[in-house]
């Protein structure tokens, strides 16, 4: 179950950690903080930058060094990958340096999509959550929480998303398993619960109205960068047996907001 104490908290706030919130609250465009048990972590342009875990007595810091290697500069791979996991200063001196690594590794290897997932977080203050781990086989992209109702979001970006061994059909029965499943659905509703606590003590950014635990989840499919003249959705939905009313909404190529009032039926889809 997702959520840091009152202590990581007030850290964050006004102690030892305070340094890296300050720079997530003043790079809102490159930086968000995603909570999780018992440490964040800190994401640029979609990807993790920093892990942050609470310890006894302290904390441990991880930044993957591999964003020093393979881009035509492997210089401060050795200075980076040698910092102690519990030098607070040290990652603190070279938190810009990390960022410069990772941007430089990122126009050498873009991940559009995770970059456009980045853009909803920032533009959407009702996104509760991204990459919810459930044990060592399910992610899913996005928690949602839409006038108190949790929302379980997939993003699929490109028409490449939507089919495949990880498409639209895979992710669909995935969810309704985990819905299905109380002792999990209940961990996650707790999780969103604890998230949204710790934001507000925080002042980041959270759904406008109160997230509500009795109401039934919405499931919420978004496809960007997707050609409508693409039989792809349709060839995925032939493959279920719906079991769970799901919607979907299409963005465009400039679309990061997006309102859950307009989302249609995804099994009505096309006609």
């Amino acid at each position: 179950m997702r959520g840091i104490n009152e202590k990581f908290i007030n850290d964050l706030k006004s102690g030892e950690l305070t340094y890296f919130f300050e720079q997530v609250k003043a790079n809102t465009d490159k930086l968000c903080l995603a909570i999780r048990n018992n440490y964040i972590n800190i994401y640029f342009h979609g990807g993790n930058l920093l892990k942050i875990t609470q310890k006894r007595g302290g904390y441990s810091f991880h930044f993957d060094a591999k964003y020093c290697l393979h881009k035509g500069d492997d210089s401060n791979y050795d200075l980076l990958s040698g910092l102690s996991n519990t030098n607070t200063e040290g990652y603190k001196k070279h938190f810009t340096l990390m960022m410069d690594e990772m941007e430089s590794w990122l126009d050498k290897h873009p991940k559009p999509e995770r970059e456009y997932q980045h853009k909803l977080i920032v533009f959407n203050p009702s996104v509760v959550d991204i990459e919810y781990q459930i044990g060592g086989k399910m992610r899913l992209d996005m928690l949602y929480v839409d006038n108190g109702r949790l929302c379980i979001v997939e993003n699929k970006y490109g028409e490449g998303a939507v089919g495949g061994a990880s498409g639209l059909a895979k992710h669909y029965e995935d969810i309704c398993r985990l819905i299905a499943d109380k002792g999990i659905f209940d961990e996650m509703k707790r999780s969103v619960a604890n998230i949204i606590a710790a934001k507000k003590e925080l002042c980041l950014p959270t759904p406008a109205k109160d997230f509500d635990c009795e109401k039934a989840p919405q499931v919420i499919f978004l496809f960007a960068q997707y050609n409508k003249k693409s039989q792809m959705i349709n060839n995925e939905l032939k493959k279920i047996s719906c079991v769970y009313p799901a919607k979907y909404l299409i963005l465009g190529k400039d679309d990061v907001v997006f309102d859950m009032n307009v989302a249609e039926d995804l099994f009505n889809y096309g006609s």
